[in-house]
């Protein structure tokens, strides 16, 4: 196991480094593009702000004590609905629920491999899509595999807590008066939610920044990366949580960037950047540097972990952990 100082801003200034070498020097528009769809390809699930949505609403209804029973007859009348056109609702709506479940399924397959073709590129500075997509099948194929039974483990969790409390908070619910057990119950679930998410943000965090580049660098199955890297998180527990916040805190701060030029062009950057690969390919400065990242972090820890060992090194850094200045 290393021993030692394990360092921060180092690796965060090597991984801008390769993104500056990788992205514009020299500047290539098609290496550019290429990229740009492997990039595009490894983020397919990686879902940014699929669930924006809940619009902002009233939280008391304008018609007084009816809301609830408004609420109840609407349902109802849905209900009825649904009844009496059972003969083509219920065929459509298997049909759609089958049809997601598929698309789910070929998303994070590709994308699953795509993550591998991604990362080979930033690693090798090139832009390949079949060689990587062909050497990774095994890699790609065993982390598909945990992805599927993660999100599905993640979902029922979530989808149970919303259920439950959802149905507790509404039987509860008086729009004259809210009790203290209601309160409770509320914040209860709204802290249980907050707690899921910040496991679940964790654990990907550790599968995309460090499990997968040790699947890369040690041609390893799924599970065997995840014994490694914990073992590695449960000796460095302080330094992998200082790693995940100042990855939080770059994060935050490049979606502010992002924000700012969306809202700087008057929606239209928006526009643009949510066009399939366009989109991925004008985000590569910011993709690649968190590519790059964690797998900077993680070569501190010795050879075994260093992904650029056998692979070219345009700063000469060699293997092993590099020398800095900084405290962290």
């Amino acid at each position: 196991m290393y021993q030692g100082r394990i360092e921060i801003v180092a690796p965060t200034s090597r991984a801008m480094g390769r993104m500056a070498t990788i992205l514009f020097r020299p500047f290539n528009f098609g290496k550019w593009f290429v990229l740009g769809f492997t990039a595009w390809l490894a983020g397919l699930m990686d879902g940014g702000s699929s669930s924006s949505g809940g619009g902002g609403g009233n939280t008391g209804p304008d018609s007084g004590s009816g809301g609830k029973e408004e609420f109840e007859e609407m349902i109802k009348q849905a209900g009825l609905w649904v009844k009496e056109n059972a003969d083509w609702v219920i065929p459509l709506g298997v049909g759609l629920i089958v049809f997601l479940i598929v698309l789910i399924v070929v998303l994070f397959w590709l994308s699953s491999r795509g993550k591998f073709m991604f990362l080979d590129n930033v690693v090798h500075d090139r832009a390949l899509v079949k060689q990587p997509w062909r050497e990774y099948r095994e890699q790609g194929n065993s982390l598909f595999w945990w992805r599927l039974v993660f999100f599905g483990i993640t979902a029922v969790i979530v989808l149970s807590i919303v259920g439950v409390a959802g149905y507790q908070l509404y039987v509860g619910f008086d729009e004259s008066h809210l009790s203290q057990e209601w309160i409770l119950l509320a914040v209860g679930a709204g802290a249980l939610i907050l707690l899921v998410s910040l496991v679940v943000a964790y654990i990907g965090m550790l599968l995309g920044d460090f499990v997968i580049p040790i699947m890369y660098q040690q041609s390893i199955p799924v599970t065997e990366a995840w014994r490694r890297t914990l073992s590695l998180n449960g000796a460095n527990v302080g330094r992998f949580l200082l790693y995940a916040l100042w990855r939080m805190l770059m994060a935050l701060g490049s979606a502010f960037l992002i924000l700012a030029m969306v809202v700087m062009t008057c929606c239209i950057g928006g526009i643009v950047l949510a066009i399939p690969v366009l989109g991925a390919v004008l985000l590569l400065p910011i993709t690649v540097f968190f590519r790059s990242l964690g797998p900077e972090y993680l070569r501190q820890f010795g050879l075994e972990y260093d992904l650029w060992a056998n692979a070219e090194d345009p700063y000469g850094y060699g293997s092993g952990a590099a020398p800095s200045d900084h405290p962290f």
